[in-house]
């Protein structure tokens, strides 16, 4: 997905600088957490956007260790992709909303690990998962087209998802990939067939392939389009989809409906289970492209608060102290 920020002011050249970074690095982060989406079929709905164990545990978050022996191991809470494992197979997470969600572990050449993450304010908790050897040649090049994905080696990665239909005819999963890989090397007609193949190999409702269908669409500048077939993908999650969600808002406010674009990214926020700064930081753009500084600080400070110490914290800094003046120095 291709996310497109608001411009920057005359004369905010590290605002401009940091809004030019983002825009070319949030087309990975949104990949990436659309990588995880098409195993959790079994995923719990939220109603409201916002509803379930997450929600009704307000704001509390507890920490989780997750222990995997393997390096890269990329961990999904929830149907969302939380991060991987370093080098020596960990991965330690600090501040996870408080709840009970499904756990998957996906690891290059293992079969998925899936369990139940039980998460609580005050100590937290390890998690040592046990994944066994992959057999299936078909699967393992699925895993690499992805793990070369995530890595930005589009190219490398087609060629992975072509070598695993070529030894399973039918498989959505790997067309679907290929379809959004296909996207991001702006090849919009091979991505369409991808995601037709798809639809038509799984014979049901594929909420995902919907949601990539409207990705397509809007990065094929057909902004009306792309929100009806947003809208058409909520439908079909019953609004539990957090990829939907951002991509909507990020149509309507490409097409100057700030109230809409807000109401989704804050939907969207919520069912992303805040893994992702960068999301308060667009949402911050979107209001302060409609002159709502005061919400805009509030969405940038949100930002600093999932990343106080990140490569941007400065240059956000120095956008809210901006804002702040502008507003006659109140604080929202």
């Amino acid at each position: 997905m291709r996310f497109i920020l608001a411009g920057s002011r005359p004369g905010a050249h590290r605002a401009w600088a940091l809004r030019i970074i983002i825009a070319l690095q949030t087309v990975i982060l949104v990949c990436v957490c659309a990588a995880g989406n098409w195993a959790q079929t079994s995923r719990p709905r939220r109603p409201g956007g916002g509803g379930g164990s997450a929600s009704r545990a307000g704001s509390a978050t507890g920490a989780i260790k997750i222990i995997t022996g393997q390096a890269g191991s990329v961990v999904f809470i929830n149907g969302v992709r939380h991060g991987s494992t370093n080098e020596k197979g960990e991965l330690y997470l600090p501040h996870v909303r408080a709840g009970s969600y499904p756990l998957r572990v996906v690891t290059v050449g293992f079969e998925d690990w899936k369990g139940v993450a039980v998460i609580a304010p005050g100590p937290g908790r390890t998690i040592t998962t046990s994944q066994q050897p992959n057999h299936d040649e078909a699967l393992l090049h699925y895993q690499k087209g992805d793990q070369l994905r995530d890595k930005g080696s589009n190219e490398e990665a087609i060629k992975e998802y072509d070598q695993a239909l070529k030894l399973r005819a039918v498989f959505p999963e790997a067309r679907l990939a290929m379809a959004r890989t296909y996207i991001t090397l702006q090849k919009f007609q091979e991505s369409e067939k991808q995601i037709q193949a798809a639809v038509r190999d799984r014979r049901a409702p594929y909420t995902e392939a919907q949601t990539v269908l409207a990705n397509l669409r809007r990065n094929q500048g057909l902004g009306e389009e792309a929100v009806a077939e947003y809208r058409k993908a909520l439908r079909m999650a019953h609004g539990n989809s957090f990829e939907a969600h951002i991509g909507l808002g990020i149509a309507l406010s490409e097409s100057g409906d700030v109230d809409g674009a807000v109401k989704e990214y804050q939907v969207g926020i919520i069912q992303d289970m805040e893994t992702e700064p960068i999301l308060y930081y667009q949402l911050g753009e979107i209001l302060e492209k409609a002159n709502r500084n005061k919400e805009a600080i509030t969405a940038y400070r949100n930002y600093l608060r999932l990343d106080p110490e990140g490569q941007y914290a400065s240059a956000v800094e120095s956008i809210i102290e901006r804002l702040k003046e502008e507003s006659g120095g109140a604080r929202p």
